[in-house]
């Protein structure tokens, strides 16, 4: 055993002598985590800050006198009126498209009349729907004409509420947020596991190879078993830093994360859920550091070694996006028993609150089950002569 830990003391010696490694593979994860969600929550918020303080720019051909009660009182809406003539109206078609006004509402000549005789007038609205400030004044020129209607109705002796819709949304506030941060996090946690298990295995024997120290290290009076399973725990340990450091972002992401999803309630997960994405992450991180070692066994570069590992590291962000567009988790249980998938299928349950404990104990019973397998074969390649040394 204490050849073991000699094995590993020398490996984390590799990270921890230098700074700039320390701070690439285990701050950085967690620190971009955080930043992504810092950006797009301030930005977010502060774009809409600006649209609701933001007055629209409204012009209107054929106005009729209905509609005097917004055009005369335009500091109700936080809006500007201007009326323009019909010969204007492609001139005016042309400005909404370059974003120099927001709306151009174009009623029909005689609206009143019309709608006075009983007939169908057209109200026509042009905006951009590219276009932040003029969605949010065709959605203020909606409600206007909604008013509009309703003075028509009332003056006709008709009670516009003539009948009242009640909504009652069954779904729980905090988990319809939870269900928006489930899609994102997944595919942002494995890509950072993988790339640091990826950058630390490689170079855990390939390096080795490269530098010609292998040899060195395997006259030692160590059993191959020893240096083996050193590299393996050094390796785990570093990647379940870097994936400790992407639970730590996570957890100082959720404030940005609740500006991003302004629902009453916000955000709640409990002690058990942290606990759960935790689990999972120390798993999937030991499972991604032995697998992504057998591809450093197997090549004889640090070069070759990421060379033959990037159809995992690719195959592993593309599981997260084969499930971030699904409404709910997956009910087979045997997604919870695929390598990789599986831990992906868990965060997204745990963090949209749906997980089960069945199919969070088949995640990790069968991720262990998956992790000695892997141990087995990578000490079969390590004892073998052929594999270490190739040509």
């Amino acid at each position: 055993m204490n050849d073991v830990f000699k094995i590993f003391k020398k490996e984390m010696d590799k990270i921890f002598r230098f700074p700039r490694m320390i701070f690439t593979s285990l701050v950085l994860p967690g620190l971009i985590i955080f930043l992504i969600y810092a950006f797009i929550g301030q930005s977010m918020q502060a774009e809409m800050e600006r649209a609701e303080e933001y007055r629209g720019l409204v012009s209107i051909i054929n106005a009729p006198d209905s509609l005097a009660f917004a055009i005369n009182n335009p500091d109700n809406f936080h809006l500007s009126f201007e009326e323009k003539p019909s010969s204007e109206q492609d001139n005016l078609i042309e400005l909404v498209k370059s974003g120099e006004l927001d709306v151009l509402v174009v009623y029909q000549t005689g609206f009143d009349a019309d709608v006075a005789a009983g007939q169908d007038p057209q109200i026509a609205v042009y905006y951009d729907s590219s276009k932040t400030n003029s969605n949010v004044t065709y959605a203020k020129i909606q409600m206007i004409i909604g008013i509009q209607r309703n003075n028509f109705l009332e003056s006709l002796n008709i009670d516009p509420n003539i009948f009242v819709v009640q909504d009652h949304i069954v779904t729980e506030e905090n988990k319809l947020a939870a269900q928006i941060l489930s899609m994102v996090l997944p595919m942002l946690i494995i890509s950072f596991i993988f790339a640091g298990a990826l950058s630390i295995g490689s170079d855990a024997i390939a390096g080795e190879k490269e530098r010609g120290t292998l040899a060195t290290l395997l006259m030692a009076p160590l059993s191959r078993t020893n240096v083996i399973f050193g590299k393996i725990l050094s390796t785990a340990v570093l990647t379940v830093f870097s994936a400790f450091s992407s639970f730590v972002g996570i957890i100082a992401s959720l404030p940005f994360a609740k500006a991003m999803f302004p629902i009453e309630g916000g955000l709640s997960y409990s002690l058990w859920d942290y606990l759960g994405i935790l689990l999972i992450l120390i798993v999937l991180s030991v499972l991604a550091s032995s697998l992504l070692l057998i591809f450093s066994t197997l090549a004889k570069t640090v070069k070759e070694a990421t060379m033959l590992a990037m159809p995992l590291y690719l195959a592993a962000i593309i599981m997260p996006v084969l499930t971030m567009f699904s409404e709910s988790v997956s009910k087979k249980f045997w997604h919870y028993l695929i390598p990789i998938y599986n831990c992906t299928v868990g965060l997204k349950a745990v963090l949209s609150m749906e997980i089960t404990l069945l199919n969070y104990l088949l995640i990790i019973a069968s991720s262990l089950v998956f992790i000695v397998l892997t141990v087995f074969l990578l000490v079969k390649l390590f004892k073998s002569e052929k594999v270490l040394f190739a040509k």
